[in-house]
């Protein structure tokens, strides 16, 4: 005897619900379509790039498409706040300090005079007059971009959720897709806890993209990233708004502000092993917490104690670190968003605006020809 399997049926297929599947799945929803989105873990799971307390927002990059994808975004981040009733973003600026030499410094303060972005130099003096817990030396300067700071990424993810519901989107956890067949009426979605059948698949599958799309030699590079939470021994001295985000571009190590009042998070970004994302070591072992405990005591000392502990979270890197959004060159019901590099989470809410242009217009007024899905081939 045969059993019958349902099929589901909708508009738009969205695999992998990370920030960049769950902001599309919101906006789709938004829109009016009949939207599922499928992710193979649990909500709430820590196994891809998305989880955690914290993400950096920031206009100050050194590249102008950069800058005027995060200006827009910082809009649509406050239209999300206002229709969730939620803060999602806090600016409590953004303190970036370097070497007189360093070459990223001076272009990335070109680049926010060009842009007209706020900003103020600073000297080592400033610094420590402004922020008491910063003691850079005298071959340091600095810049504070006010309208900078942070997403709360964890509360990002659950609005998300939420308002995609509010508007009739589904979700399926616990299925692991199996295979994507596209065909002139549609694509079939088939993974192991059901089929689907719609229109468009939309594929944000993060760390895992590459399996779902063997032939377009991305060549990506998958790495493990630590970031670590460290003790704050006064947290008056560290709470948003007189404490800022923070990074020096001589190490690319950079920190937040307390969002407990009880820890900072610090990592160093781009400083992890390729690894496969199937088999991760989830363990921070205490060298890598007390790394990065020498780099905060170095310019804050006494603000931390060393007994931290860490997470662990995966970059996808392309090799020239710019985004993959598109419409996928021999099948134009698949559409492919990843590849964020680590630098991905800020513009969450616009590249899921983005990918519901593609899947609903068959176009975007945005500017992602840079991002072409195909440039590798």
């Amino acid at each position: 005897m045969t059993i019958a399997t349902t099929v589901h049926t909708c508009d738009c297929i969205v695999v992998g619900l990370g920030a960049m599947g769950s902001s599309a799945l919101y906006h789709l929803a938004r829109r009016g379509a009949d939207v599922i989105g499928l992710e193979q873990f649990e909500p709430g799971h820590v196994r891809g790039s998305s989880h955690g307390r914290s993400r950096v927002f920031r206009t100050t990059y050194d590249d102008p498409l950069y800058v005027e994808l995060a200006r827009e975004s910082l809009g649509l981040w406050r239209d999300l706040e206002t229709e969730a009733d939620a803060e999602l973003l806090k600016l409590c600026g953004l303190l970036i300090f370097a070497g007189l030499d360093n070459e990223r410094f001076t272009r990335t303060l070109d680049m926010l005079a060009t842009a007209q972005l706020p900003h103020e130099r600073l000297d080592g003096p400033d610094v420590a007059s402004r922020f008491p817990t910063f003691q850079l030396n005298s071959q340091q300067h600095a810049f504070f971009a006010r309208e900078n700071g942070f997403l709360r990424a964890d509360r990002v993810l659950e609005t998300f959720r939420i308002r995609a519901e509010a508007h009739k989107a589904r979700r399926q956890h616990g299925c692991r897709v199996q295979s994507i067949e596209s065909h002139g009426n549609g694509v079939r979605v088939t993974t192991d806890g059901g089929t689907f059948d719609a229109a468009q698949v939309i594929i944000t599958a993060g760390a895992w993209l590459d399996r779902l799309a063997e032939d377009l030699n991305w060549q990506l590079k998958i790495t493990r990233e630590e970031k670590i939470y460290l003790p704050v021994n006064d947290a008056t001295r560290v709470v948003p708004g007189d404490f800022p985000c923070f990074c020096e571009y001589d190490t690319t190590f950079y920190g937040f502000p307390s969002l407990d009042g009880k820890t900072i998070k610090v990592a160093a970004d781009h400083s992890g092993q390729e690894v496969d994302p199937d088999s991760v070591n989830r363990n921070v072992d205490t060298q890598g917490v007390q790394r990065l405990y020498d780099w905060v005591e170095r310019w804050q000392p006494g603000l931390v104690d060393a007994n931290g502990r860490g997470e662990v979270c995966l970059y996808t890197n392309t090799p020239d670190l710019d985004f993959l959004i598109g419409t996928h060159p021999r099948a134009d019901n698949v559409l492919l968003a990843g590849g964020f590099s680590g630098h991905g989470f800020k513009f969450s809410i616009l590249v899921g605006d983005i990918l519901a242009d593609l899947a609903l217009d068959g176009r975007t007024d945005r500017k992602i020809e840079r991002f072409a899905v195909d440039r590798f081939l």
